[in-house]
């Protein structure tokens, strides 16, 4: 996690850089985890770090590979101020390389309740992050 100079901003309202294609189930993992944290969440291709009437803008990039079914690899999510574009926080994870087959909702909702309580001060909204 990283971005503590923007920690406390108002996290409400996120604008959301969806991939569609073949990332599409990510797309949804991660509005639906936004939507757990109480945000109502703008889907666009073309949101940036300025797009205005949001509190945040929400970034990932994934990557998948085969090995007898496709699994996930690696996902980097990243939460920035918007307008400005000042990183509240970000969250890596990564597969080992005698890897597993995780849950992909499970890996998402994790390192986002992990984002959002570093990004509030400790303060988890979900009822997931609470167990």
């Amino acid at each position: 996690m990283q971005g503590a100079q923007a920690n406390g901003a108002p996290m409400t309202k996120a604008c959301f850089v969806d991939h569609g294609g073949n990332s599409a189930d990510m797309d949804t993992r991660i509005q639906q985890n936004l939507e757990n944290h109480g945000v109502s969440v703008l889907t666009a291709p073309g949101c940036d770090k300025n797009t205005p009437g949001v509190d945040f803008t929400v970034t990932y990039t994934d990557q998948w590979w085969w090995d007898i079914v496709m699994y996930l690899k690696a996902v980097d999510i990243h939460f920035y101020t918007a307008p400005g574009g000042q990183l509240i926080a970000s969250g890596h994870w990564n597969n080992s390389p005698l890897h597993q087959f995780p849950s992909a909702d499970g890996v998402v909702a994790n390192l986002m309740d992990d984002m959002f309580n570093h990004a509030s001060g400790g303060v988890v909204r979900t009822s997931s992050a609470a167990k």
